[in-house]
C-alpha cells in the first residue's frame, strides 16, 4: 500500500522531494528509493517551454505534468500551485483538478506579481491569501491531499514578518507551511516553535537535508536539481558534437541504447508481448 504524504512526514525527518519534469526523471526518481517528488512550475516552463518562472505556466500545464508523472514515479507527488490562478474560486477549481489528477499536496503562495523577475514582488494581503487557503481545503476530496500556504513575502517584508504570514495561513487550515528565502536563526526558532504542521523548505547551496531539518524542515525540494543537471550533461554532450562534428570521444562515458532501452523497461513489454502472442 503507497504511503500517504502526512505519513511519510510522520516516519522521515525529513522527506527528500526531487524534482521531476519528464518520463526520464520521474522512472530515475522511483528507481533510486525517493519517497516523494515535486512538480515545479519552474522545470516545467524551461523542460515544455524553454521560459522564465516568471508566471507563464497554467493550471492545465502543471495538471497535464501530474498526469503524466504520477503514475510513472509511484510515489506522493507535491506540486506548485502558484497563487492559484486566480481568487478563492479560482483557487477551489485549481485544488480540485489537480488532486484528481493524481496529486498528493499543493502548495498555494502569496504573491500577486513580480516573483522571481524583481526585488520586490507585489503581495496579497494576509486576509486575502487566508482566503484562498481556506477556498483551498474546502474544495479538497480527501483530507490526506495536503494544502501548504507559501510566502514569498522574505524579499518584501522580511524574515518576521514572513513567519508571521505562514503561522496565519496555519491558522486557516493549511497543512504545511512553506517558507521561500532563508530566515535567520531568531525567525527558524519561531516557526520551529508555533508552527503545528509539517515545514516545508527548497534546498539552499551548502546546505545538506540534514541542516535544513536542524532548522525545523519536514520536508526538502529539490526543486531545480535535476533540469540543472540535465542541462549540464546535456551541453556537454552536444559541445563535443557541435565542435567535433562526431561523438566517438564522448562514447565509452555515455549509455548505449539496449541499457536505456532496458532502464525503460523493454524486457517487460517483451513479456507482455509474448503473453499475448505478439512475439514467438
Amino acid at each position: 500500500m503507497t504511503r500517504t504524504l502526512k505519513q511519510l512526514i510522520e516516519e522521515n525527518s525529513p522527506v527528500i522531494a526531487p524534482s521531476i519534469y519528464d518520463g526520464i526523471s520521474a522512472l530515475l526518481v522511483r528507481d533510486l528509493g525517493f519517497k516523494a517528488a515535486y512538480i515545479g512550475s519552474y522545470a516545467t516552463g524551461a523542460t515544455k517551454y524553454g521560459v522564465a518562472d516568471i508566471g507563464y505556466i497554467g493550471l492545465e500545464d502543471m495538471a497535464d505534468q501530474v498526469r503524466r508523472l504520477a503514475p510513472v514515479v509511484g510515489v506522493p507527488v507535491i506540486v506548485d500551485g502558484e497563487g492559484g490562478w486566480g481568487n478563492p474560486l479560482h483557487v477551489a477549481r485549481s485544488v480540485k483538478v489537480l488532486e484528481r489528477a493524481g496529486a498528493s499536496a499543493v502548495h498555494i503562495e502569496d504573491h500577486v506579481f513580480g516573483k522571481h523577475i524583481t526585488a520586490s514582488p507585489e503581495l496579497l494581503s494576509v486576509g486575502q491569501a487566508c482566503d484562498k487557503i481556506k477556498a483551498a481545503v474546502d474544495s479538497r476530496d480527501s483530507e490526506d491531499f495536503m494544502i501548504i500556504g507559501r510566502s514569498d513575502a522574505f524579499q518584501t517584508e522580511g524574515p518576521s514578518a514572513t513567519v508571521d504570514r505562514v503561522l496565519a495561513y496555519q491558522e486557516a487550515g493549511a497543512d504545511g507551511v512553506f517558507v521561500a528565502g532563508v530566515l535567520d536563526a531568531e525567525s527558524h526558532a519561531r516557526l520551529r516553535a508555533d508552527a503545528r504542521v509539517p515545514i516545508f523548505a527548497v534546498d539552499f547551496p551548502q546546505h545538506s537535508a540534514a541542516d535544513h531539518a536542524a532548522q525545523g524542515a519536514d520536508v526538502v525540494l529539490y526543486y531545480a536539481l535535476s533540469h540543472l543537471a540535465a542541462i549540464d550533461g546535456m551541453r556537454a554532450a552536444l559541445e563535443v558534437l557541435a565542435g567535433e562534428a562526431s561523438t566517438t570521444s564522448i562514447e565509452k562515458s555515455m549509455s548505449f541504447v539496449p541499457a536505456f532501452d532496458a532502464f525503460l523497461g523493454i524486457e517487460q513489454a517483451r513479456g507482455e508481448a509474448r503473453k499475448y502472442g505478439l512475439l514467438d
